[in-house]
């Protein structure tokens, strides 16, 4: 079975800490890095997010080059707001040949026993990677044996923070990689 790396995530826009991460991932765990970009984050809903067409684009732009990262655009046919352990188990059925694990920010382990279904996201693993205040995060679940920390470089950028600077007309070009830069300025957006 092939060993896949679930990211998900808004994406909007992929920046240089998501390639950072999914590039640590890829060398120490898996054999590829899917980016599952979600329409609809159930804690996002509020959030004015840029049309999914337009992340889903951005991501085939940065992933056509490096033959180890794959786009997904899985959710874009499920329900509204996504929910991981449906999506996982959407997964599981379309490709049956694969081994699913999820790449999640230690941030997003607070709570999670709350989410949908939690127990059939913990039937995968769950690779853990550090956020900015590692030491302040109390995660119930932190212990579970599907649970496994990593050393992964901590990225102090987010996309929030990139659109703001691009609306403010500042300088973002080393915050994304190359292929999103030209992206975003084709496409005039965040301005």
């Amino acid at each position: 079975m092939n060993k896949v790396g679930l990211f998900f995530g808004t994406f909007d826009p992929i920046h240089i800490g998501h390639e950072k991460i999914a590039d640590y991932f890829l060398e120490r765990y898996f054999e590829e890095i899917w980016f599952v970009i979600t329409p609809l984050n159930p804690d996002k809903v509020n959030e004015d997010l840029t049309d999914q067409s337009i992340r889903l684009e951005m991501a085939k732009k940065f992933c056509l080059d490096r033959v180890k990262f794959k786009y997904c655009d899985i959710e874009f046919n499920l329900p509204k707001p996504n929910y991981t352990a449906d999506t996982l188990e959407e997964l599981k059925r379309n490709y049956p040949d694969q081994s699913f694990s999820i790449i999640m920010g230690e941030d997003n382990l607070i709570g999670l026993e709350n989410w949908k279904n939690y127990d059939k996201i913990l039937d995968s693993k769950i690779y853990v990677y550090p956020r900015i205040n590692p030491s302040k995060i109390d995660a119930k679940l932190k212990n579970h044996e599907s649970v496994i920390f990593s050393d992964a470089p901590v990225m102090k950028i987010s996309s929030r923070e990139i659109r703001k600077i691009i609306n403010k007309k500042e300088e973002y070009s080393s915050l994304v990689p190359s292929q999103v830069h030209k992206f975003i300025l084709d496409k005039n957006l965040y301005r």
